[in-house]
This record gives C-alpha cells, structure tokens and sequence, in this order.
C-alpha cells in the first residue's frame, strides 16, 4: 500500500507561516514530487518482487486537481509522463461512516485549505465522470 505524502512535502508545509500560499500548479508539482518519491521507494521495487500494489491515490487525482482548477490537460499530462499507466482506477465514493473525508485527510482537503476552496465536489465530478466512461470504478 503506497499512501499519499509517503515524502513528507506535504507533511512540511502544515504550519508553515508564509504570506503567499502555494499556487495550483505549484500543488500539481509537489504531488508529482511525491508521487516520483512513492514510485522509486515503494511502488517499483514492490511490483518488481512480483507483487500487487495499491497506490492511493494515484495519477488520477493531479489530473482532477488540474481539472478543479482549471489547469491545461496537456501541462498536467506532461508533468505526469514519469508515471506507469496503473492497471486499474478505483474512486471510494464515501468513507466507512458514510462521509466525505475531513478537512485533513488527503491531497484534496490540503489543497482545499491552501486555496481556500472546498474542491471535494469537483474532484467527485471527475471520478464521475471517469466511471461513466468506463475508466474507473466506484467502490
């Protein structure tokens, strides 16, 4: 299981006292930072032993990160070219009790208090969209 902010960078930037807040292309480049990270320290070396890996999240969310602020696609898509196609794209829709995560859980919440912006929706809008096409799957 290779979890969200495996690096720390996000972790780092809880607290930090700072006039300007980091802009969403910025984000986008700190996740794929991070995401680099979890590929060369825990994704590969698991699937080279031949073993299944579940990456939450994954490629999917910068691309609705991007999308929720209206980044380009194609800046996104190349900003996310070091990344493997994953076999498989799953969405949890709710958690266990039924909510949407909390205001600390994830990648969406953070950048959702960095900019000041409940993206939880647009992000839900997305995967909506991605599971009407067939490209991922609701759990």
């Amino acid at each position: 299981m290779s979890v969200w902010d495996a690096s720390g960078i996000f972790f780092e930037m809880h607290n930090l006292e700072v006039n300007e807040r980091p802009t969403p292309r910025t984000l986008v480049l700190l996740y794929a930072a991070d995401l680099f990270f979890r590929l060369r320290w825990e994704i590969m070396p698991a699937l080279e032993e031949g073993r299944c890996v579940v990456a939450v999240p994954y490629v999917e969310t910068g691309f609705a990160f991007g999308s929720a602020v209206g980044l380009p696609s194609d800046w996104i898509k190349e900003v996310f070219r070091f990344a493997p196609k994953a076999e498989q794209c799953f969405c949890l829709k709710k958690s266990a009790a039924g909510k949407l995560g909390t205001a600390t859980n994830g990648f969406v919440e953070f950048c959702s208090a960095v900019l000041n912006e409940d993206l939880r929706s647009k992000f839900a809008a997305y995967f909506e969209d991605l599971e009407r096409q067939g490209a991922c799957h609701s759990i």
